[in-house]
């Protein structure tokens, strides 16, 4: 007797649902996509006991003959392919028929369908793979599936399945991702008989992200559309002061399907690099295109991975596109003071009229002082290099152009820093500025850090500047090794560092922008960082010196600042991109609202 025995069909099904039907998400998944692919305008789903009791799915979409019907549940059916070059350039979510008969051989399965215009449909009946009843039966036009009792035939797999409020959890979540990629579908979710999500058919993706993110994440996002070459990029990004603890809010889709790949998944990331800080994650809703046949969805049975056949210029175009769109972020001071916040034009918040307190400020008897500088502090200020490390080169703007609302409060005609009005610093560590929302509070070591960073990542390669005498810089073995095998990118930056053996190395010349630092302690902090980020190209290594430098050249907290100091700050603040957190990714700037003050002084 041969070793070697070709295995029944039931058996190849239930082996494949193991790669395609992972748990009851999978099923919502793949019976959702067959229903967008028929052309559905809205779909039901609903569920008992998170899917493992029962899944069933509703559509109006084109619906299947009675032929076409039995057919799907044959292996490898599908209404998608006919060539091999159809195979190749594949633009649907799925191949119709392809899962189901994976799902039909794990469950007791139920297929009605009716093509529109028909007088009636078809029911089939399946259970563990075999087909039990087939039937012609009266219904609207459309796809009606029912998967209950999900491994029924298979202990050893239905004991892996959690509890069902954790696949509901999970199922939700797919359930999100296929919402958010169609907007012009109604989609409802049931679980139990209630209503979980329902979500309407709307115009844009915007709307569709309000009503699945929230609308505060929406209000917040900015737009993405770049396109280069055959490939392009759409959607929204979060700035970067909205931050989740894992990647769960990136929305990722190629050519319309959700993927979770890592290559796209780490373009984004790359992107946001000293912008928010490590193990932190941005949300964005990206939708990348490119021709079907520059990526091959095959690559995984369940389709949630993706093979690129150009990887280097999808990285390269998602992360271009997301730096440009990063770039126009500017933080918000828009809106109006509250109403009953009023005092009249030229009159400082601190002396308006506040309801009952407006006699107590009057009279000077409040315990807010406005800032004043003293006779010494102007004196300094008077000094043009008072403090020859702060930004210069900008000139400091006249005092903001103002308006007027209706109720007299007074509204910032921009949202620049240097055009709020500069009230102090608080504890020589923040500078305290007043916008129409409220308190505005700037860290000041934090925002020269982000302006330090900004200047040295926007240099130039090549450019260097020689030491008088060499920097000697002593490393531990795991150090010494780590430099060696920069020492070729870091020399293509400007660079001249000569091994001197034992662990030893002569620093001969630096980046002309980084001059100004210790080339010993910038080099010990610079490789601690290399080690964490492992930098892999010079762009990155470039990014981890001009971080690592940013600490060395910047105002620090506890710094006491003249006027002048603070004003340049600022200024220059307005002058780099996404000046929202730190190098490190710590936020830079923090805004208490009038109505946070009101509340905490129960004046609401």
């Amino acid at each position: 007797m041969g070793k070697i025995a070709v295995l029944p069909d039931i058996l190849c099904n239930q082996i494949a649902a193991g790669e395609v039907v992972e748990r009851p998400a999978a099923v919502v998944k793949e019976l959702v996509e067959n229903s967008i692919d028929a052309g559905s305008t809205r779909i039901a789903v609903s569920l008992l006991e998170g899917g493992r009791r029962e899944i069933g799915v509703v559509d109006n979409g084109c619906g299947m003959s009675g032929e076409d019907a039995l057919l799907s549940l044959e292996r490898h059916a599908t209404s998608k392919i006919r060539t091999i070059a159809d195979l190749a350039g594949v633009s649907s979510l799925g191949f119709r028929g392809e899962a189901i008969p994976s799902i039909a051989s794990v469950s007791r399965f139920e297929l009605n369908s009716c093509e529109q215009g028909a007088l009636s449909g078809t029911s089939i009946r399946v259970e563990g793979g075999v087909i039990k009843d087939v039937r012609e039966k009266g219904m609207p036009p459309g796809t009606r599936v029912l998967v209950r009792d999900l491994f029924f035939c298979l202990p050893a797999r239905r004991k892996f399945l959690r509890k069902p409020e954790t696949e509901l959890a999970y199922i939700t979540d797919q359930f999100l991702r296929v919402s958010l990629a169609n907007p012009h579908i109604h989609l409802q979710l049931k679980s139990q008989e209630r209503v979980v999500c329902d979500h309407p058919k709307c115009e844009g993706l915007l709307p569709r992200a309000s009503k699945v993110l929230g609308e505060e994440v929406a209000r917040a996002f900015s737009p993405v559309d770049f396109c280069s070459g055959a490939v392009s990029l759409t959607g929204f990004l979060s700035p970067p002061d909205t931050q989740r603890t894992n990647s769960q809010g990136l929305f990722l889709y190629v050519n319309g399907r959700a993927v979770y790949d890592r290559l796209f998944q780490r373009a984004v990331l790359t992107a946001y690099e000293a912008l928010i800080p490590r193990g932190k994650f941005p949300v964005a809703v990206l939708f990348l295109s490119l021709p079907p046949e520059g990526v091959d969805v095959n690559v995984h049975p369940a389709k949630r991975e993706v093979r690129f056949r150009d990887p280097g210029e999808v990285t390269a175009t998602v992360r271009k596109a997301l730096l440009e769109a990063l770039s126009g972020i500017r933080p918000k001071f828009g809106g109006h003071a509250p109403q009953d916040f009023v005092r009249e034009p030229g009159t400082p918040f601190s002396q308006a009229r506040m309801g009952e307190g407006a006699a107590y400020l009057r009279q000077g008897r409040g315990g807010f002082t406005p800032f004043k500088p003293s006779a010494e502090r102007i004196n300094a200020e008077a000094s043009p290099a008072s403090r020859p490390f702060l930004p210069t080169g900008a000139q400091i703007p006249p005092p903001r152009e103002e308006r007027f609302s209706p109720a007299g409060a007074r509204v910032a005609a921009g949202s620049s820093f240097s055009t709020l009005t500069l009230i102090g610093q608080l504890a020589n560590s923040f500078i305290l500025l007043e916008s129409a929302e409220g308190l505005v509070l700037i860290d000041q070591h934090a925002a020269h850090e982000r302006i330090v960073f900004a200047s040295l990542a926007k240099k130039k390669t090549g450019a260097s500047q020689r030491l008088t005498r060499p920097a000697m810089v002593h490393l531990l073995p795991r150090e010494a090794v780590l430099l060696e095998g920069l020492l070729p990118s870091l020399s293509a930056l400007g660079f001249e560092i000569e091994p001197y053996g034992g662990g030893s190395f002569a620093i001969h010349a630096l980046p002309a922008c980084l001059s100004r630092i210790a080339p010993e302690e910038m080099v010990r902090d610079y490789l601690r960082y290399a080690e964490e980020e492992c930098p892999a190209n010079e762009g990155e290594i470039l990014l981890g010196l001009a971080r690592t430098a940013s600490c060395h050249a910047s105002v620090r907290a506890g710094q006491k600042l003249t006027t002048e100091e603070m004003r340049r700050l600022l200024v220059s603040l307005d002058e780099i991109e996404t000046p929202f957190t730190c190098p490190h990714g710590r936020p830079l700037s923090h805004t208490v609202t009038y109505d946070e003050i009101y509340r905490f002084f129960k004046r609401t």
